[in-house]
């Protein structure tokens, strides 16, 4: 592949709307994939409208695309790259779909949160059509067709899992960051990949075990210590595993979710609405890590179990 023409994006949460819009406003060719028919109905009728009040990014902007289907496999035009936008836990269903119509070059790159994504992507489309990015991002839906930037701590960045795919993951950064969304390339996706999930894992399940918002759980002494104790494992896990942190990085942690604001993490968000939770990818992994390197996890396996109870308690009140 020479030069990325076609995009698919898939999933038009806050995310996938986000980089959707940037992609269309900067004239690329892309079909937008989303299960959610009203969503799909709205943005035809009224464009989709990015709302970036503080000029995170680029600004306010709407766009109007042209291109839609409410599943991957309805695609019927060759894909050159598609960007997987679902949470995580619906990643193996769109992996069934994207086999069955991926052409053998196209590339596969996940754009979400979570740890070990591209490798379970590997597994099926082959680590040389595979890329990662952390997405350092984030938005909330306002209705099916505005989205909110909440923040841009820029840059993303992309990483290969080959080094034959190198200059595809350079193509997409330079694409992304003509875009507004600043996309940096790196050979050290994997440090990245665990310094995002560190932060997540910290403070998403608290919020949504306790309901509190970021500001009001690390203002508590109690939860905080809880927090501070899921930090010290997860530094302690990517150690063990190879990565290599600042000195300050655990300092950097704590800072940098003083800052959330009263702010509701996504996670909180999907236990208020009775949806699955990406448990499964942010302190489930570490605690798998963990274990299989002898590192002492138990605050992240607690509250991996707390999660698991309140989507076993909604799913059986279903």
């Amino acid at each position: 592949m020479n030069f990325p023409q076609k995009f698919c994006v898939i999933g038009l949460g806050p995310i996938g709307s986000i980089l959707s819009a940037h992609l269309i406003k900067n004239k690329h060719n892309v079909i937008l994939v989303e299960v959610i028919e009203e969503r799909i109905s709205e943005i035809k009728q009224k464009g989709l409208k990015i709302k970036d009040e503080k000029n995170c990014i680029i600004g306010n902007f709407t766009v109007y695309p042209e291109k839609f289907e409410n599943s991957v496999k309805k695609v019927k035009e060759k894909i050159d790259v598609f960007f997987i936008c679902v949470k995580t836990y619906a990643l193996d269903n769109v992996i069934k779909e994207i086999k069955e119509i991926r052409e053998p070059n196209s590339k596969v790159v996940s754009f979400q949160n979570g740890l070990g994504n591209e490798e379970l992507l590997a597994q099926s489309f082959g680590k040389e059509n595979v890329l990662r990015v952390v997405v350092n991002y984030a938005g909330s839906m306002l209705s099916h067709n505005e989205v909110k930037v909440t923040f841009f701590n820029k840059p993303n960045y992309i990483g290969a899992m080959e080094e034959k795919s190198n200059e595809i993951a350079k193509k997409i950064a330079e694409i992304l960051t003509k875009s507004g969304l600043d996309t940096e390339f790196t050979t050290e996706i994997k440090k990245y990949e665990w310094e995002k999930t560190i932060l997540n894992a910290a403070l998403s399940p608290v919020c949504a075990v306790t309901g509190l918002t970021m500001k009001e759980a690390m203002d508590n002494s109690y939860i905080r210590e809880i927090v501070e104790n899921i930090i010290k494992e997860g530094i302690n896990v990517a150690e063990k595993t190879g990565i290599k942190f600042p000195e300050n990085f655990f300092e950097f942690c704590i800072s940098y979710l003083e800052k959330g604001g009263y702010h509701k993490p996504s996670m909180l968000i999907d236990i208020e609405a009775g949806r699955k939770t990406e448990i499964d990818f942010l302190n489930k992994k570490i605690v798998e890590y963990g274990e299989k390197c002898g590192v002492n996890v138990v605050f992240n396996k607690i509250i991996t179990f707390l999660i698991k109870g309140i989507e076993s308690r909604r799913k059986n009140r279903k």
